[in-house]
C-alpha cells in the first residue's frame, strides 16, 4: 500500500494510492479538493502542487511541456509540479503534497 498525504487549507488528507495512477487521479478518487481543469492533459496548470523536498528527487524531472506550464505560475518554486503529470511509484510512500489551488 502506498500512502500519499495531501494538505490543503490546514486540512490533511491521508489516502491510499495505486502505483501507476497520477497524483491527480489519486486525489480525485479520494475526494481530495484538487482541481484538474484540463482533465489531466497538463496544459492548464490548475492541479499545481508543491512536493515535499524530501521526495522531489524520487519523481522524474518535468518534461518540456510541463516545465513551460509550471514556470509561469505565480507561486512557482523548484518543487512545483502538476499533479496530473506525476505517476505514483512505491518510492512515494508517505509523500506530502501541498495543494496550491
Amino acid at each position: 500500500m502506498i500512502t500519499i498525504i495531501f494538505k490543503y487549507n490546514n486540512e490533511e488528507f491521508k489516502v491510499n494510492a495505486t502505483e501507476g495512477e497520477t497524483l491527480l487521479e489519486c486525489a480525485l478518487k479520494n475526494n481530495v479538493p484538487l482541481i484538474g481543469g484540463c482533465g489531466g492533459s497538463g496544459i492548464c496548470g490548475s492541479c499545481n502542487v508543491e512536493i515535499d523536498p524530501e521526495y522531489i528527487n524520487k519523481i522524474p524531472e518535468p518534461d518540456v511541456n510541463e516545465q513551460d506550464v509550471i514556470e509561469y505560475l505565480p507561486m512557482y518554486k523548484p518543487t512545483t509540479r502538476l499533479a496530473c503529470q506525476i505517476k505514483i511509484t512505491n518510492d512515494m510512500d508517505g509523500m506530502i503534497v501541498n495543494i496550491n489551488n
